[in-house]
């Protein structure tokens, strides 16, 4: 099985540094060019490998983009709530100030245990880690899949492909928009590529906003 691992491109969320996990995020107007040329990545990309299937997040920022790969290569898109983003609960949509000065207690305790503390309303990064494990056992191991969704779905399908602990994904930098190969043969994940389209140099006359690709998460457990 060879799986395509793909980020969202570039939204006001990912601007501001919020913890948008199922919350919407429009695009910012880089990630509309972003999103452009990622599809034409992922187009050429189809013509290369041959995507059996195509799923996606049903959360709009990664939808958007496996719709328009779906559109142009004539295959139907799957949904599956499982490939959401992670449910941050009583934190959505906050940034990590806005979350310690409305729930100081329940953050420290997040950070503390940050694998196995349930977050209110939300979950914990172990439930969020067995659910990714769940999609790729219901996946047919013959084909080549495309993956549309988020950071830490990315995240999730990595460490359960290659067999490594859930905090080992921070070695992983999985910038937006980009894309993650893996081959998975007879219980063997193998990392194949990760790549991300030139957009710095494409997208010259819409400069990011801020810096969007450092997680959030990754920032507050480092400093905390």
């Amino acid at each position: 099985m060879k799986l395509v691992l793909v980020r969202h491109v570039e939204t006001f969320g990912n601007v501001e540094r919020r913890l948008n996990g199922h919350t919407e995020s429009q695009y910012t107007r880089r990630g509309e060019a972003m999103k452009e040329l990622l599809v034409e990545s992922l187009i050429a990309l189809d013509e290369k490998l041959t995507f059996d299937k195509i799923y996606a997040s049903p959360t709009s920022r990664a939808f958007k983009i496996a719709a328009d790969v779906g559109a142009a290569t004539g295959k139907q898109i799957q949904v599956d709530n499982r490939l959401q983003e992670f449910n941050f609960g009583i934190f959505e949509g906050k940034t990590s100030d806005e979350c310690c000065e409305t729930a100081k207690t329940e953050w420290d305790l997040w950070m503390d245990d940050y694998l196995d503390y349930v977050v209110p309303e939300g979950q914990s990064q172990r439930e969020y880690h067995t659910l990714c494990k769940e999609f790729l056992a219901e996946l047919n191991p013959d084909e080549t899949v495309l993956l549309v969704a988020h950071g830490g779905t990315v995240h999730g399908m990595l460490t359960n492909l290659l067999e490594l602990p859930i905090d080992s994904k921070w070695h992983f930098d999985i910038k937006l928009g980009s894309i993650t190969v893996v081959n998975y043969n007879d219980g063997f994940g193998m990392l194949s590529s990760m790549t991300t389209p030139p957009y710095d140099e494409l997208i010259v006359d819409q400069p990011s906003l801020g810096e969007s690709n450092i997680s959030i998460m990754k920032a507050a457990i480092a400093t905390d």
